[in-house]
């Protein structure tokens, strides 16, 4: 089973010529522990970590990461993955209006209300997440996240659709973006979805201003990798994109004139 997950991701870093290895995301249910060979932010750095900060080490260092609930720094992420609670759901409405987030109690209300419903674990459920290198990973996958550019997020996109049309649709916050909408969300509704780094991501784990998170529910990784090299055969869509170049450029008059002076 590992041997094709890892073929998988072994394809799809040829075929996107993606610049850092696509992120497999376990959960350790409650009742598991944590596989030998895991890096441990505690034991391995001294310290605590965020999520987004695993899933960088593992795509850019090749890591196999494990965070527990208490190796994480990141509170929203606590009550997201339900490993910490509030004594009220008014003092998370609070935190968004502290946060600067909002410019009303209503709105922040709304958001609230989406962060419980959409991305957001049942307590219990998990005690930490593992992250691997798809293509050498050492665990089974319940999430895939895939950091690339615009346009390997629109192949992706096509992939995907290749098998099922419509349309790839996407409800996003610009909060908890990698943790809460790539991984839960993406986990919940066993639907792809593109996400926006957010401010953690960014100044926590480094990424980069031109790159987005392609997130996958794992069953879904041999169709979408098949779809792409379907569209790929017809010769429509590459990557890299090629240039049309067959065309005879349009100079400048100074470049015109100078020609009709040439014997």
């Amino acid at each position: 089973m590992l041997d094709e997950i890892r073929q998988i991701g072994s394809e799809l870093m040829d075929l996107l010529k993606l610049q850092t290895y696509p992120v497999a995301v376990r959960f350790v249910r409650e009742g598991e522990e944590f596989p030998e060979g895991v890096r441990r932010p505690k034991k391995l750095l001294g310290h605590k970590i965020t999520l987004c900060q695993a899933f960088t080490m593992t795509r850019r260092y090749g890591w196999t990461m494990g965070v527990s609930s208490e190796e994480c720094t990141c509170n929203v992420a606590k009550i997201l993955y339900g490993w910490r609670r509030l004594k009220s759901e008014d003092d998370y409405v609070d935190f968004l209006l502290k946060a600067g987030f909002f410019t009303n109690e209503d709105a922040a209300k709304k958001a609230a209300e989406f962060d419980f419903k959409k991305c957001m674990l049942d307590p219990g459920f998990c005690k930490g997440l593992i992250t691997s290198p798809l293509n050498r990973t050492k665990i089974s996958p319940d999430v895939v996240l895939i950091y690339g550019n615009p346009t390997q997020a629109f192949i992706l996109v096509h992939g995907y659709l290749s098998s099922v049309g419509g349309a790839l649709n996407i409800e996003y916050t610009g909060r908890h973006a990698s943790c809460g909408h790539g991984v839960i969300q993406t986990y919940l509704t066993k639907k792809p979805n593109i996400v926006f780094p957010d401010e953690g991501d960014c100044i926590f784990a480094a990424t980069e201003k031109d790159e987005v998170i392609f997130a996958i529910p794992s069953e879904m990784l041999n169709s979408i990798v098949n779809g792409i090299k379907h569209i790929y055969a017809r010769k429509i869509i590459r990557y890299p994109t090629p240039y049309y170049l067959r065309y005879e450029p349009i100079f400048p008059e100074a470049f015109i004139e100078l020609g009709n002076k040439l014997t």
